[in-house]
This record gives structure tokens, C-alpha cells and sequence, in this order.
């Protein structure tokens, strides 16, 4: 009985005890940032996702550190988008004043619809302890945009994911989140 409890305690303190299967309690610590890059994307567009869940895992109190070798955890970043069809989008016209030849014209303001190409972005997040390559936490999250908005711009897809794959660590997260 006295082991047990002995046993409890440590594991809830996060110690690992021999022959538990209990893992040791995740902490925020100095981590290195990889690109997987499975889709052959630019090495612009891998740096933006880079960049994004380094960003994020600061926020998280990480430590990012640059190079190879000397981060307690390596995040592994895969980031891939596919082209779902298009979309109708309304596109404002803005209202013009011509003056000319002595005359004035004035055009109204209008208001059209065009189609825009739809875009799913999926962001996956490995965060993987150095020293044994174990996976210790992961995370995944998609989003639709439309492309060429303010909001479907690969900086904010980015950001936006990341920002939202983090925010849920240390809990597990079971499947992908849906990020608006």
C-alpha cells in the first residue's frame, strides 16, 4: 500500500517510476524548429510556417534556439494546402469622378460577384524530445480560405494555425482542429 502510494506521488510530480507507463509531465523548454517539407512547397512559404510556429511556441515560453543539436525538443512543421474548387466572392467596385473637357461624371459605387479559388490549409506539429526521437506531443489543424483575401493570405493561414495548434499544448489533442 505504502508503495503505491510512494508511486502515485512521484508519478503525479511527473517523475518517471520503473515500470510505469505513465509519461514524464510536458514542459515548455528550448526547442529547435524543422520544416517536413512533403509537398516541395517554396522555401518561402516553408519559412512562413516556420516562422509562425516559432512564434507561437514563444508564446508558449519556449526557447527557440537556431542550429542543429543543442534544443531539448525538435518541432517537426509539415504544412500542405490543395485547391478545393472555387468560390463566388463579391467584389466591390469603388465609385470614380471624371472631370474632362469641361465636364463632370460621376460612376456609382457597385457591387459584382467573381469566382476565387478555395484553398485547404492543413498544419501538422510534432514535438519530438532530441536525445530518444520519441514523439511526445502533436498537434493538427486545417482551415479553408478564399485566395487572395486579407484572411486567405499565406502569413495569416500560417499564423492563424499555428496559434491555434499551440494554444492547446500540453493537452492531448486527439484529431485535427478546424481553425475559421
Amino acid at each position: 500500500m505504502r508503495m503505491m502510494m510512494i508511486a502515485a506521488a512521484l508519478a503525479a510530480a511527473g517523475v518517471q517510476v520503473p515500470g510505469d507507463d505513465s509519461r514524464t509531465a510536458l514542459v515548455p523548454g528550448t526547442v529547435e524548429v524543422q520544416v517536413v517539407d512533403e509537398q516541395h512547397q517554396t522555401p518561402k512559404q516553408d519559412a512562413l510556417f516556420a516562422a509562425a510556429v516559432g512564434d507561437a511556441l514563444t508564446d508558449a515560453n519556449f526557447l527557440i534556439l537556431p542550429g542543429e543539436g543543442h534544443s531539448r525538443y525538435i518541432a517537426r512543421v509539415t504544412a500542405s494546402e490543395e485547391a478545393r474548387g472555387t468560390v463566388t466572392t463579391a467584389a466591390k467596385s469603388g465609385g470614380d469622378i471624371n472631370a474632362g473637357a469641361g465636364r463632370i461624371g460621376v460612376s456609382l459605387p457597385g457591387a459584382k460577384t467573381q469566382l476565387s479559388g478555395l484553398v485547404v490549409t492543413r498544419l501538422d506539429v510534432q514535438l519530438v524530445l532530441r536525445d530518444s526521437g520519441q514523439v511526445v506531443w502533436s498537434g493538427r489543424a486545417s482551415t479553408a480560405q478564399v485566395r487572395g483575401t486579407a484572411a486567405g493570405a499565406p502569413q495569416a493561414v500560417a499564423e492563424k494555425l499555428a496559434n491555434a495548434i499551440i494554444r492547446r499544448f500540453p493537452q492531448p489533442m486527439e484529431g485535427p482542429i478546424s481553425v475559421p
